[in-house]
């Protein structure tokens, strides 16, 4: 059960807010949802998602990771062994899709690091390029969190792994 103010992260709308619980009327039923702010910025305001308490679970929702985790996620993206560049783009597509719905920040990170080093040798289909920033974006906003550090100095560290040059130790 998360409360008012939590931080969670939505498989299919990223990092969110708990900002209220309430009851909803949802088709014709009343249910207890959670009214998730997301961290997008729309033009005029953030999007907000009414999601039925009873349905957190089969949406995969989940707190944001834990900052004890993080060395485990920086480990995922310096491997190196990628085995999706034999596939089909539309084989690597609906595999990449299925990690980011599981809603694992530790598969967010596979996919990420697996486009990363893909795009070196291959152009990204425009599904994969979609993928590659839900990533990105996914990755960087969490780790800043669960830092508690700014998403510039999160970006700049993600990216150093893949340069050339020696990558950081930890985040």
């Amino acid at each position: 059960m998360f409360k008012i103010g939590d931080v969670v992260v939505y498989p299919i709308h990223g990092v969110a807010r708990v900002t209220d619980i309430k009851e909803e009327q949802i088709g014709n039923s009343h249910q207890l949802c959670y009214i998730l702010e997301t961290e997008i910025k729309a033009i005029s305001h953030r999007p907000v998602i009414k999601l039925p308490v009873d349905k957190v679970e089969s949406n995969r929702v989940r707190k944001i990771v834990d900052e004890s985790e993080v060395p485990k996620i920086i480990e995922i993206l310096k491997l190196r062994a990628t085995k999706n560049d034999s596939l089909t783009w539309n084989k690597r597509h609906r595999e990449y899709q299925e990690k980011m719905r599981s809603g694992s920040i530790f598969q967010a990170a596979e996919v990420y690091r697996d486009l990363v080093l893909l795009k070196e040798t291959k152009d990204l289909s425009h599904g994969e390029r979609r993928l590659f920033d839900q990533a990105r974006n996914l990755l960087i906003k969490e780790l800043s969190i669960a830092k508690r550090t700014d998403e510039t100095d999160i970006e700049r560290t993600i990216s150093m792994i893949f340069e050339k040059e020696k990558a950081p130790e930890s985040l």
